[in-house]
């Protein structure tokens, strides 16, 4: 197998992730409903395209959505929150001691324009922390949808 290596000629600056400051897989593990997500096998695949073995990752179910939208909504959130109350939000174990930790800012509403289930995920996190959510969405967006999201309790 032949591997070839093209760095983009026009990349100024790298980002630096170890300064995320806090470590997001923890933060995740720490949320109701959190499970690893499975990898499915995929061997026809594989065999069609001449590999090895390919494993797609199951993403149609993360912390009670059909989507991996929660984890960079609820992360998004977090880092927000404690923005907002100008310290870290850490130590807590339990998710109810950061329900507790934020319950300063309440009340709060969080917004999040979307045409799906980023805004899902806005609401679910809002709602679980005890925060309302306003969520926007284009004219003409699937009924559906729009009631997936005031399911999860927004405006």
């Amino acid at each position: 197998m032949d591997v070839r290596v093209l760095p983009n000629p026009n990349v100024t600056d790298v980002l630096d992730h170890r300064d995320v400051g806090r470590d997001p897989l923890l933060f995740h593990r720490r949320l109701p409903g959190y499970a690893p997500t499975r990898l499915v096998d995929a061997p026809e695949l594989a065999a069609h395209l001449g590999v090895g073995a390919i494993w797609i990752k199951d993403e149609s179910h993360r912390l009670g959505l059909p989507s991996f939208k929660i984890l960079g909504a609820s992360w998004a959130i977090y880092r927000a929150l404690e923005a907002r109350l100008g310290r870290s939000l850490d130590p807590w174990s339990t998710f109810g001691q950061l329900v507790e930790h934020v319950a300063p800012l309440r009340p709060l509403r969080l917004a999040a324009a979307t045409d799906g289930n980023h805004g899902r995920a806005v609401a679910r996190v809002a709602a679980q922390l005890g925060f309302g959510a306003r969520i926007y969405v284009p004219a003409g967006m699937a009924e559906a949808r729009i009631r997936a999201i005031q399911g999860e309790g927004a405006d």
